[in-house]
């Protein structure tokens, strides 16, 4: 499993899954006499590593939050006999000391032996990347656990650049969107490229942050666009792969209308994927954005599964009023599942600019050499505070509306952790497939169709 964490994050918890010695996946409580030690490999800025092994502290079922004070195994009650696991990261990790180099990432390997057969009983591991520091108190983990429920399709990192422009036909203005690939050697690509050739894929995916979201907005209209269908556009200039109900396809004329079109928006790179795009909420600010072509190539932009817009779509309502749901697991009723995926779809929607620039500000290192008071007064004195980078964005009403989120669906999310964790580990695309997210939105699709039944015989 990989994890990410903020630089100056503190009383961190990090998803851990176990196996035990036969293999297999565990989900109960441990024994009271296990012991377990963690082999830590740090990693610096620099590329040089250390390793050490740590006792953990194993915990159940604590009542307490995590101190951060030393290494921690926790174990915690999800639902009916399910548990889940937590390593917690002494906070001294996630600074960089007086002497010491800036970390990079963390490679743990946990194993777990009886004292009594002196047998190894379960082991488990995580890799911890420890990304740019972040104004206080945004909680960390937040883009991870949106990350599990929410995988990206295609992240930010991945797009060499996009261009969003109109698209007239048969008397119908529709909205295009050119999304240029790109290859980074230097970043781990999240996703398999196989899979992006299923178009099917892409259908009602939502893309993040096209648009601004208006500073007045309460969260209700904030600005997102969701995928109706498209084509992938090559190297060679030749159209393939097309896709999606309602964008004109079945019509004579469209395709060579839009491959016409398409050729305007410039060159595809390594390959470009050309998307008709639904505007929901307050959307219309990528319209003016459009006669800013500077403003809106500035803008980093992301795709992300379609669950997203499932749970943003009225047919959550439906599910959190629905009587008598079924149950994903002992305890834990579908609509509450809904209601607590909702509440995370809604921040990603609410915060997306603030999250983007988040994933994209400056490294850890530089980060550091910001935080540490030594270093600015230092830069001050050779007259150079300009190196330091600039303080990260706002993040105003981003950390309430996490805390409410903990708050108030924190055991539920929990519990959700522990379902998804099925598949969960290897890449996006692996927690794309899980069983689990597949019921869901099987669900939300029944929702609607139920919906959508009811409003036609209303209107009968």
């Amino acid at each position: 499993m990989s994890f990410q964490v903020t630089l100056n994050s503190r009383n961190v918890l990090v998803p851990l899954s176990l196996e035990d010695h036969q293999g297999e996946r565990m989900l109960g409580a441990l024994s009271r006499l296990d012991t377990a030690t963690a082999m830590v490999i740090q990693v610096s800025a620099s590329g040089s590593f250390t390793q050490e092994f740590v006792p953990l502290r194993i915990r159940q079922e604590t009542t307490r939050g995590y101190a951060g004070g030393e290494w921690e195994l926790w174990v915690q009650k999800a639902s009916g006999d399910l548990h889940v696991y937590y390593l917690g990261i002494p906070d001294g990790f996630f600074a960089t000391g007086s002497s010491g180099e800036p970390p990079r990432s963390l490679s743990i390997e946990v194993v777990g032996t009886s004292p009594l057969s002196g047998r190894e009983e379960f082991t488990g591991g995580v890799d911890v990347t420890l990304q740019a520091q972040v104004e206080p108190p945004l909680i960390p983990g937040f883009l991870g656990l949106a990350e599990r429920f929410f995988p990206t399709l295609l992240p930010h990192n991945f797009i060499d650049r996009h261009v969003a422009a109109e698209f007239e036909f048969g008397g119908k203005r529709s909205l295009l969107l050119l999304v240029s690939l790109q290859m980074d050697e230097a970043d781990r690509v999240p996703v398999s490229l196989g899979k992006h050739w299923d178009a099917k894929n892409w259908i009602q995916a939502v893309v993040e942050n096209l648009a601004p979201v208006p500073a007045s907005d309460s969260g209700e209209k904030a600005a997102w666009f969701a995928i109706q269908g498209g084509c992938f556009y090559g190297r060679n200039g030749k159209l393939s792969h097309w896709f999606g109900g309602g964008i004109g396809l079945e019509e004579k004329g469209f395709r060579q209308a839009a491959t016409e079109r398409i050729r305007t928006l410039g060159e595809g790179g390594t390959g470009a994927w050309i998307f008709w795009l639904e505007p929901q909420g307050a959307a219309d600010g990528v319209y003016e954005l459009m006669r800013n072509p500077a403003a809106a190539a500035r803008r980093r932009i992301s795709i992300r599964h379609p669950m997203l817009q499932r749970l943003l779509a009225p047919a959550a309502a439906l599910a959190k009023a629905e009587a008598g749901q079924p149950t994903l697991a002992e305890e834990l009723p579908v609509g509450e599942a809904v209601a607590a995926l909702a509440q995370v779809a809604g921040i990603l929607i609410r915060h997306q600019d603030t999250l983007q620039r988040a994933l994209a500000e400056p490294t850890h290192a530089a980060w550091s050499e910001r935080a540490n008071p030594a270093a600015a007064a230092l830069l001050a004195l050779e007259g150079r505070p300009e190196s330091l980078p600039a303080a990260p964005g706002s993040q105003d009403g981003l950390a309430s509306d996490i805390r409410d989120l903990y708050a108030t669906r924190g055991e539920t999310l929990r519990a959700l952790e522990a379902l998804f964790d099925e598949t969960f580990g290897y890449s996006a695309w692996d927690a794309v497939g899980n069983p689990m997210r597949d019921l869901l939105s099987g669900f939300l699709s029944g929702q609607d169709a139920k919906s959508k039944s009811a409003e036609s015989r209303a209107s009968a």
